[in-house]
């Protein structure tokens, strides 16, 4: 969007249950991969947040890619977390992608497909499966479309028992 819809705030927020999971990945990266940290870029997403990033995109192709604000993204929950690895010294590793990029490459779910096609390279899908790795080791669900969203439960539990943080 281009544009700091967070008005300058610089921390980042989770429910508690998702926050003690990512405490839980950072022990396992810290662990298994010492010389690597995790870059937040995301995290929870006020409803208001949401509703001006629903508003940019819609009746666009990217319309897809951010929940309607009624029914609200795992974000707005605080039960999801937009992330990638970086160097210890801030050098962020290659996924492929930029974050938030919409297109076909940064599907998980497309990944054999595109390393086949050479489109991705051996190690940016090392790369994405050593995230997705800690990730889900920790207890975290990733997007099929997004290699850099991991939601820390099921969307259906979270909408259910939950409330969105306006």
């Amino acid at each position: 969007m281009n544009e700091d819809l967070y008005l300058g705030f610089k921390k980042a927020f989770l429910h508690q249950l998702a926050f003690a999971k990512l405490n839980q990945a950072v022990k396992i990266l810290q662990t298994g991969h010492p010389k690597y940290r995790f870059i937040i870029y995301d995290a929870l997403r006020p409803r208001s947040v949401q509703k001006r990033m629903h508003a940019f995109v819609a009746n666009t192709k990217m319309e897809n890619y951010v929940a309607d604000p009624l029914k609200g993204s795992m974000h707005n929950f605080g039960m999801a977390i937009d992330l990638g690895i970086q160097t210890k010294l801030g050098k962020i590793l290659d996924m492929g992608t930029e974050f938030d990029d919409f297109s076909d490459l940064a599907q998980p779910q497309l990944e054999e497909k595109l390393l086949a096609t050479g489109q991705l390279t051996q190690v940016q899908v090392r790369n994405r499966r050593l995230l997705r790795e800690v990730m889900e080791t920790a207890g975290f669900e990733q997007l099929p479309h997004e290699w850099w969203h991991f939601n820390a439960m099921p969307a259906e539990k979270v909408r259910r028992e939950f409330l969105i943080v306006e």
